[in-house]
């Protein structure tokens, strides 16, 4: 029963119990979605009638837009699961309050108001919150089979919440169904924390929901130029605004027609919990054998007409004759073409936009231009019904009119989707991971397979992974000719893909290809032949016994992967003896280096694919094997495991060179779990500063407000190359990874000393220009005066170096607090050689900076002179020129190492020897350099060390 139930439903090794406790947690949250609702719209429509439904629509999308500010502000730094499991609780609460308000009689006006707003608020944040955590802990691959299932838990809750409502409702009265809600939410709250408890170990690092994290629109593209500058864009934002006011005025003529017929109130809660059942049973019929074929042989814009042609039927059938039997035929046409092909159309429609761009435009779409639908079509119903005295049958013209602007806009948009991904194609920025990914919709798979008939590799090797998981027999006569392209790659994935088509045979190519040169052709195609056989054991065994070592390496990943995936296998070969048989082997045999090297990176990467921890122990071996390619290949199987025994030897290959890369992307797959160490490290003076340098690399990897928190508690190390790294590492989790918060106070704070730091060097700049005016006067071939003018320039090189990076700081650190690109390209302009492009920065810098900055970065980007920049400095930090010793005690006390090296040699060269406590202390400084040019100047002057 249990494998008939995976086949079904293509679930794998592993994941039955979170899909199933994923499935019910859904189902609980919309049975109670569909309870609450009934309730809401029976005692609103009763107490206020229909009238006062346009003012409630309003106050909707105000309070929506603002409790989604709210709402954005609060869960940047809540962690997902106290998110969710505060939402829960805070529902449950107001929901007690509602009913004790409700049932009592108290202020029942307003509550009535505030709960039909707190119902359409809860509605979008329960179900958001519900597929973020989806995201969280289920994979790319995992969530396109997986998500289908879960989702018919969702449409399964909203028939039982329905249906139950209509049940209940005469029975036990309508404000008493809360209780219901409430206890559904008890029980999904403890579904929540298994969830949770079971599904932390499948957690890997960099989970998608943070990587698709919505722009908060703080970057210099605004939405608003992006969609308007998009033909595609703004047709898709016209037709998603003209549904939601469309779908308000159905609403309306569905609650006026219902209210007035029914008057009683539990009777009124019966029928609209009967019907929103209805609709999900119609949505899940229409979703389960329609939609995809729908897709398939229409396409995404063609099915975008079924919604709006549907509901050209509904409003005639209202304004002909406005009876509850038509008033139901426009709701039911609406609900439940809505929530599945209309759904997956619009979503799809989105689709080959590059990612950066939709994710900004379409989260303004989401927020905005659906609230402002909502409240528009309030106002257009409070015009209509009190301006201008319609009744619902006319109401129906209106609607009529906006469906030919819709289906207009559908026309229109049907050329632009095609040409976008056309060009999506050809640019490969189309995200394979994306949940809404439809790849057979006919007119997109009609431009992947002219793809496929082309002769581009590079475009025929992004379509097939693209269409990896996707079974169409029109692909078959293309997957015939690829298996004999010229690339290795190409064929690789066309033997990953013929496994789906039981009436493909490619048992010839497959073992034509185990002869191949390329590893991973091999290993694709003895996987096929397991796939194809009814015996996989014993062709994998035929060929790890086989004679080239190619082969058996092959055999190896491939018995690690039906190891991973299914227990019934295992009992057949027992790899942990294949792993200790082949690397004792390497140790009796006498093959070369290059043949021990590949067998023992293969069995490195066969370890991180079986992901056992049984074979744990052969990476230990590997991680400390001679080579740096089999190094590497460990190091990225044990980022696999994510096994915490690892992570001393991990951060240690922070210093290997060649290795290091790969030892910080394995780190980074630990995700928060390995943060707490990484600040021990980073925070530990006597580390090693190779390892303290690539820390913020591996943090910046690691999309977490762990990782924004360290980095800033760390701005201000002392090291200026450490300090560097941090500030870089926060730019990239900025970008990539928006919705984090970053601490505006520390960070302007780290750019005032930063700026006075710079003040600070250009004095120190000066006095060493003056200093140089009188060298050159009194220089003289004889005295070695020419050697003092080099050291002289050599440090005021560095001085000159110094105040580049520490500007470059400066803007690095203003790019975390105002747009990144903004202040990027403004520090371009500071530092071309360009007067229009610096005085543009100016202008621009002048208008975004807060005053305090403004008051101190200005001078610098605007002066013109070192004259007039000294002046500013005297007058905002009263700093004058510094005196010789003062500048010389400055640097060898400050933070700066070569600095340091360069002002000892340039005192020992002048013979200068006033600060001798201060180079006394360098004689011992951690810095051999520093340690050894001290040493240099103390022998100059005489002194024995």
């Amino acid at each position: 029963m249990r494998k008939l139930f995976r086949q079904l439903f293509d679930i794998r090794e592993g994941e039955t119990l979170r899909a199933l406790l994923m499935f019910f947690y859904i189902f609980l949250l919309i049975a109670s979605l569909m309870i609450v609702k009934p309730v809401r719209n029976s005692l609103f429509l009763v107490e206020f009638g229909v009238k006062k439904l346009p003012y409630v629509f309003i106050l909707v999308a105000f309070f929506s837009a603002l409790v989604a500010s709210l709402y954005s502000r609060y869960s940047k730094n809540t962690r997902l699961i106290y998110l969710v499991l505060n939402t829960i609780f805070i529902s449950i609460a107001c929901l007690l309050v509602f009913w004790f308000v409700l049932h009592f009689g108290y202020q029942r006006g307003w509550i009535l108001y505030a709960f039909y707003i707190w119902v359409a608020i809860f509605a979008v944040i329960t179900s958001t919150q519900f597929w973020l955590l989806a995201n969280y802990i289920f994979n790319a691959r995992e969530a396109k089979r997986l998500f289908g299932f879960i989702g018919a838990g969702a449409i399964l809750g909203g028939i039982f919440g329905g249906y139950l409502t209509n049940l209940l409702a005469p029975r036990l009265k309508t404000e008493n169904l809360i209780f219901f809600c409430i206890g559904f939410l008890i029980i999904s709250s403890f579904l929540l924390l298994l969830i949770w408890k079971k599904s932390v170990h499948y957690i890997p690092s960099r989970r998608v929901y943070r990587q698709r994290q919505i722009d908060r629109f703080e970057t210099s593209d605004n939405p608003i130029k992006l969609i308007l500058n998009s033909r595609h864009l703004v047709y898709l934002a016209g037709i998603i605004g003209i549904s939601v006011v469309v779908a308000n005025l159905v609403d309306y003529q569905f609650s006026d027609v219902a209210s007035r017929v029914i008057s009683d109130t539990d009777r009124l809660t019966a029928f609209f919990g009967f019907w929103m059942s209805t609709l999900s049973i119609a949505s899940l019929l229409i979703q389960l054998f329609f939609t995809n074929r729908v897709m398939k042989y229409l396409g995404v814009a063609s099915s975008l007409f079924f919604l709006p042609v549907a509901l050209f039927v509904g409003a005639v059938a209202v304004l002909v004759n406005p009876t509850l039997w038509t008033a139901i035929l426009i709701k039911v046409n609406d609900g439940s073409l809505k929530h599945s092909i209309n759904k997956a159309g619009t979503e799809l429609l989105a689709l080959p936009i590059i990612p950066e761009i939709k994710n900004k435009a379409k989260a303004f779409i989401d927020v905005f231009i659906k609230n402002f639908a909502k409240g528009l079509g309030g106002i257009l119903l409070i015009a209509m019904t009190l301006g201008l005295g319609f009744s619902v049958r006319y109401i129906s013209l209106f609607t009529i009119g906006l469906i030919a602007a819709w289906i207009l806009l559908i026309t229109r948009v049907k050329g632009e989707y095609v040409n976008s991904f056309r060009m999506a194609i050809e640019k490969r920025s189309i995200d394979i991971e994306e949940q809404s990914l439809n790849l057979q919709d006919a007119s997109v798979f009609k431009s992947f397979l002219k793809v496929l008939d082309t002769k581009n590799e590079r475009q025929i090797i992004y379509v097939l992974n693209l269409l990896e998981d996707v079974k169409n027999k029109e692909l078959i006569p293309y997957l015939k000719k690829l298996i004999k392209h010229p690339s290795n790659e190409v064929k690789s994935l066309v033997l990953k893909m013929v496994p789906r088509y039981e009436e493909l045979d490619m048992t010839a190519e497959a073992k034509s290809s185990i002869d191949n040169n390329d590893q991973t052709l091999r290993t694709e195609a003895i996987h096929y032949l397991c796939k194809r056989s009814d015996d996989k054991t014993s062709i994998l065994k035929t060929y790890l016994d086989h004679d080239d070592y190619h082969v058996r390496s092959a055999a190896l990943m491939c018995v690690s992967r039906e190891w991973r995936e299914s227990k019934e296998f295992r009992k057949d070969i027992n790899i942990k003896g294949l792993l200790d048989g082949m690397l004792k082997g390497l140790q009796r045999k006498k093959e070369d280096n290059a043949q021990k090297q590949f067998i023992k990176i293969n069995t490195a990467r066969a370890i991180g694919e079986a992901n056992n921890p049984e074979l744990y122990s052969y990476l230990h071996i590997l991680l400390n094997d001679e080579s740096v390619e089999v190094i590497q290949a460990a190091v990225i199987s044990v980022g696999q495991s994510q096994a915490k025994e690892f992570i001393p030897t991990l951060i240690s290959h922070l210093d290997t060179k060649h290795v290091r890369k790969y030892a910080r992307e394995s780190l980074a797959e630990y995700d928060e779990d390995i943060i707490d160490i990484l600040a021990e490290h980073i925070e530990n003076a006597s580390e090693k500063k190779k390892i303290r340098l690539a820390i913020p690399k591996v943090l910046a990897l690691i999309g977490s407000q762990k990782s924004v928190d360290l980095l800033t508690r760390n701005l201000a190390q002392s090291d200026l190359l450490l300090r560097y790294e941090i500030i870089k590492a926060l730019n990239k989790l900025r970008v990539k990874f928006p919705l984090l918060k970053f601490d505006k106070q520390r960070i302007e704070a780290r750019i005032m000393d930063e700026t006075v730091q710079y003040y600070r060097i250009l004095t120190l700049l000066q006095r060493q220009k003056i200093s140089l005016s009188t060298d050159k006067a009194v220089s003289s071939s004889k005295d070695g005066s020419d050697r003092k003018l080099k050291a002289r320039r050599l440090l005021m090189a560095a001085l000159e170096e110094k105040l580049d990076n520490n500007l470059e700081r400066v803007f690095r650190l203003l790019g975390l607090k105002h747009p990144a690109k903004d202040m990027f390209n403004a520090y371009l302009a500071v530092k071309s050689n360009r007067s229009e492009l610096r005085a543009t920065s100016v202008e621009f810098l002048d208008n975004i900076l807060e005053m305090n900055l403004k008051r101190i970065l200005i001078p610098i980007i605007e002066s013109t002179t070192d004259e007039n920049l000294l002046a500013k400095v005297q007058e905002l930090f009263g700093f004058d020129i510094p005196e010789e010793l003062e500048w010389i005690n400055f640097i060898l006390e400050g933070d700066d190492n070569w600095l340091k090296i360069c002002t000892l040699y340039l005192i020992a060269e002048l013979n200068y020897d006033k600060p001798m406590d201060t180079i006394a202390k360098l004689v011992d400084d951690p810095d051999p350099i520093v340690k050894e040019t001290a040493k240099y100047y103390l022998r100059r002057i005489g002194i024995s060390n």
